[in-house]
């Protein structure tokens, strides 16, 4: 069996997997609830939503890429599965509400939802840890300049791929046990015709000629082929095709549109004052808590750039001592920054020190989802450094984004424009609404928020 074949097979093991523990978790709530009989009056009602749950549940692990595991770590895992376990709660509760007025025992609903997580988790564990022993994984070639090879290298090892080959200027200095070579046009065939060769991950820095001949090759070999995109390539991705007289173009636009911003605008209102409303408990009680813990200001007020460059105030959640950076100036907080409070670290783990930003929303300085404000020094810094990075504020500043949900923490600001110029040149109310779900999972990972 091939490579897809064997893949294909784990990810049906896995949704009837999935099934059946998401309902068998339902049953054994009833039996705790019950003492070990289920009255058949109690569960009737769960009969009648199980179609529904079932589907949602599946819909859910999708969404989070529970059923495309192979470039994911454990703890990625976890995370989307308590993100996907929560939201099936809360679907469970609203749609026992449309089905029979709440007669579904409520503490079922509490307790199910604990069982589904920890069931998952063991049976996700058993399935990662067969796909690690027993599954190979897929065999790659990295080509790319010295000044690109060390981060992709890194993170292809991370991921799913054996790397057995290196072709760039720099080879001889990769940390690598394969094959390496510093030419291109020499080795090409030993590395590019290998019957084992599975995959090619290529900088976007790499020359015209040779991102054209590994395209060639990969359609005949079928491989896959993965391309860093440079910046260009971003802005001129999924560009309107056009003609002029009788020669095909392509519009290039990266222009405000007003229409959509009015949209946005309204949907940011909405969102923001329904979550204020609903968590405004929850901040009060932050908000004690960093009083009690250390002496200053609840609220930390600090200037940021948003859309045209404009400035404004941005809240936060005090987490450093008060007056942090009078004797630093301003730095960018490290892993174990000393600065940091005790609940303060709390609180930028779980991203609760954004929840001010709220305020900035109803305000107009910012929307929900958006490319990250940055501070007026490091602005000016990464514009002299990429030229482009000021395209980022072509849409108005947010309190999370694709780059926060893609990257990680220590994700290179460069990477990070990438995904900041994929969503200006892509935004759209769905992808908007896609990121807020995963920012629910990247909530649960400790590596993209420390």
């Amino acid at each position: 069996m091939g490579k897809n074949g064997q893949n294909l097979l784990i990810s049906l093991c896995q949704v009837i997997g999935d099934l059946i523990l998401v309902n068998i978790s339902v049953v054994a709530a009833f039996l705790i609830r019950f003492h070990g009989d289920i009255p058949f009056a109690n569960f009737s009602p769960y009969l009648k939503i199980l179609p529904y749950i079932s589907i949602t549940a599946l819909i859910l692990f999708n969404f989070y890429g529970l059923y495309h595991t192979e470039k994911k770590s454990w703890s990625e895992i976890m995370a989307s599965l308590i993100a996907s376990v929560s939201i099936l709660a809360l679907c469970t509760i609203a749609l026992s509400y449309m089905f029979q007025g709440f007669s579904f025992p409520r503490s079922v609903l509490l307790i199910a939802p604990l069982i589904q997580l920890i069931v998952l988790c063991i049976w996700r564990y058993l399935m990662f840890s067969f796909e690690k022993k027993y599954i190979p994984k897929k065999k790659a070639i990295i080509i790319a300049p010295e000044k690109n090879l060390k981060l992709l290298l890194s993170n292809v090892v991370k991921s799913n791929f054996e790397v057995v080959g290196i072709i760039s200027d720099a080879a001889e200095e990769a940390a690598c046990s394969c094959d390496v070579s510093v030419d291109f046009s020499s080795t090409k065939d030993a590395f590019l015709k290998s019957e084992k060769l599975d995959a090619v991950i290529m900088s976007g820095a790499v020359p015209e000629e040779i991102k054209e001949w590994v395209a060639k090759e990969a359609l005949k070999n079928r491989w896959q082929v993965f391309v860093v995109p440079d910046l260009y390539e971003i802005m001129v991705a999924q560009s309107r095709f056009d003609q002029i007289q009788d020669t095909p173009v392509f519009e290039i636009s990266l222009t405000r549109n007003s229409g959509r911003e009015q949209v946005k605008r309204i949907i940011d209102v909405v969102v923001a004052g329904a979550a204020l409303l609903i968590l405004l408990p929850v901040m009060l009680l932050i908000a004690l808590a960093i009083k009690i813990d250390s002496p200053g200001p609840v609220f930390y007020v600090q200037e940021r750039v948003s859309i045209g460059g404009k400035r404004f105030l941005l809240y936060k959640f005090r987490t450093m001592v008060d007056n942090a950076e009078e004797l630093t100036g301003p730095v960018l907080a490290s892993e174990k920054d000393p600065r940091i409070t005790r609940v303060g670290r709390f609180l930028r783990a779980t991203r609760l020190d954004e929840l001010p930003q709220l305020l900035n929303v109803i305000k107009g300085d910012m929307s929900i989802v958006g490319p990250r404000p940055e501070r007026p020094v490091f602005v000016e810094q990464y514009i002299e450094e990429i030229p482009e990075y000021k395209y980022r504020h072509l849409m108005k500043a947010g309190i999370t984004g694709l780059a926060q949900v893609s990257g990680k923490y220590c994700t290179s600001v460069e990477d990070k424009l990438r995904y900041d110029l994929l969503y200006v040149k892509n935004y759209s109310p769905l992808l908007d609404f896609q990121i807020i779900l995963q920012t629910l999972k990247v909530i649960f990972m400790k590596e993209k928020s420390s």
